[in-house]
């Protein structure tokens, strides 16, 4: 496949822009039909776009600089959003804008881990047990924190960091005892009931038998409905707006917008959709291949990785593969903060790219 790109000389950052286009016109025409808050989606959405283009300008070398401070800024949010209290604390309110922290924390770790190894791996010095430890508790602590309200964003950012970790030629065996562990812990904390165990046992056992007593009625109907929305498409679109099962869905327009989508556009134009999300990973792959800095080809997996996976989680959610997570489609569910982060972190992707192709060319 990437040699097919060569011959076909296929620009990765001209690839990526038409895909975040596209998947935006999906997100304007989806966000229209489901919701009255279409207007403010547009805005964020066109902002998102904005954001991209701003940061595909900034020298991502230049960004690499704020790593540390990004971890600090990131565990302040943390501290701050789990101090609110309750088990569906996910934001915060900054400027009276409510900002969904989660996706930037996770971003902002990421960036932190891939910033760390690359340091080690430019100075062509292998990284110290204690160096390792060290990045071990903090990729454990960030993800325990945010899974005391959000397990499967949490999952998310652990696999990532892994990936991450991985691509930087970390030892299997010791990224093997650093997941054995962590599965160890996660598993003693939800038998113990701490957190939102109860919500996550609840909605494997739905998954699981069909039903569960004591599950919220909006949330059980909507499991049904969503493939009840996907099993009444056809291979060719009904039409923006002609879905009627999304009528009744409650979360039509960000946990479950991809059973709308697949109801009003049909199954090619769903399958085309997960084919942009495959190509958008590939376009990441292929940047992080091609680039000559360890920080740029890790930071362009971890980018890739995150947004695929929470992509594919989304459409299983949908498809009803995996048990009901609440994680959105990336730039088609209806968002404010989590569009302008996605936008950030494309942008990035795009410098990576830029600064690349302008080293080779000289």
């Amino acid at each position: 496949m990437s040699e097919l790109a060569r011959r076909l000389n296929l620009n990765s950052g001209k690839v990526i822009v038409a895909i975040i286009l596209v998947l935006s016109l999906f997100s304007f025409q989806l966000i229209f039909s489901t919701s009255s808050e279409w207007v403010n989606h547009t805005i964020h959405l066109l902002l998102a776009l904005a954001v991209m283009f701003a940061f595909s300008k900034i020298d991502y070398r230049t960004l690499s600089a704020f790593g540390t401070i990004g971890l600090l800024v990131a565990a302040i949010l943390l501290l701050i959003t789990l101090s609110k209290g309750g088990t569906d604390s996910r934001s915060v309110v900054l400027f009276g804008f409510n900002l969904q922290t989660f996706y930037l924390i996770g971003f902002l770790v990421v960036f932190y881990i891939a910033k760390f190894l690359a340091t080690r791996i430019n100075k062509e010095q292998g990284i110290t047990q204690q160096e390792l430890i060290q990045l071990f508790i903090i990729i454990a602590g960030f993800c325990a924190g945010v899974f005391l309200t959000n397990q499967s964003t949490a999952i998310i950012l652990f696999a990532t960091c892994l990936v991450v970790l991985f691509v930087a030629k970390i030892p299997v065996k010791y990224l093997a005892y650093f997941t054995l562990a962590v599965l160890i812990a996660g598993t003693i904390f939800v038998a113990a009931g701490g957190g939102r165990s109860g919500t996550l046992k609840n909605r494997f056992t739905l998954w699981a038998h069909g039903y569960v007593e004591g599950v919220p009625e909006d949330y059980a109907r909507q499991v049904v409905l969503s493939k009840a929305a996907i099993s009444r498409s056809q291979l060719l679109p009904w039409g923006v707006g002609e879905g009627v099962i999304k009528v009744s869905l409650p979360a039509r327009d960000n946990d479950y917008v991809f059973s709308v989508l697949v109801e009003e556009f049909g199954v090619i134009m769903s399958l085309f959709v997960i084919f942009l999300y495959l190509a958008l990973l590939f376009q990441a792959m292929r940047i992080a291949r091609n680039t000559d800095g360890a920080f740029a080809s890790l930071l362009a997996f971890g980018i890739g990785f995150w947004f695929s996976a929470q992509a594919f989680v989304h459409i299983g959610v949908n498809c009803g593969l995996i048990p009901s997570t609440g994680q959105t489609l990336p730039f088609i569910s209806r968002g404010g903060a989590a569009l302008i982060i996605s936008g950030a972190a494309i942008g990035i992707l795009l410098n990576i790219h830029k600064n690349n192709a302008e080293l080779k060319a000289e």
